[in-house]
């Protein structure tokens, strides 16, 4: 498949098969994603991957530092560690806002270039940013550094089914010529 049908095709997925993800594959698709531009060679990264099997481990331990989770985020908590794989994109905060606005956008750009790269290899994803990314249980729970911040997860596995792309309003349609 060409890159532009990959672009055009590649679609949030909500529901997994209950199959393993083999983490060398997605070690590998990591490794090809990195080569997101970023400024200055920063790579303001680092990668957590939770599979299926330590995913209580993590609920427990954000449950231990917190004293409780509320019903409404662990519901959230449980839809998206419904994939067999969840990985937590950290970026490092920087102290320079311009720079730290360019390590964001670059965190963003590996987020593409993994979720295209897994896409190309038959799995589904779906990026989430839900609320208990910022609760202070979760994070230390991860071990979450004070000068870091979860920029994404995102949900990784083999799809039930892909759903059909929606369609998008066409760019030049929203072009100004200077």
């Amino acid at each position: 498949m060409k890159l532009n049908e990959i672009i055009k095709n590649r679609v949030s997925v909500k529901k997994y098969l209950n199959e393993k993800i083999d983490t060398s594959m997605i070690l590998e698709l990591l490794d090809d994603a990195v080569y997101a531009p970023n400024h200055k060679m920063r790579e303001p990264w680092r990668f957590i991957l939770i599979d299926q099997e330590r995913k209580n481990v993590l609920k427990q331990a954000w449950i231990n530092q917190s004293g409780t989770i509320e019903p409404q985020v662990e519901k959230k908590f449980d839809n998206v560690f419904s994939a067999p794989m969840v990985i937590t994109f950290v970026m490092k905060l920087n102290q320079n806002y311009n720079d730290e606005i360019e390590d964001l956008q670059a965190v963003a750009a590996l987020i593409q270039n993994f979720m295209l790269l897994a896409y190309e290899r038959g799995l589904g994803t779906a990026w989430k940013t839900p609320g208990f990314i910022e609760l202070d249980g979760f994070k230390e729970a991860l071990g979450i550094q004070t000068d870091e911040i979860i920029a994404d997860l995102v949900m990784v596995g083999k799809p039930e089914k892909f759903p059909e792309p929606k369609p998008r309003i066409p760019a030049k349609d929203k072009v100004s010529i200077y």
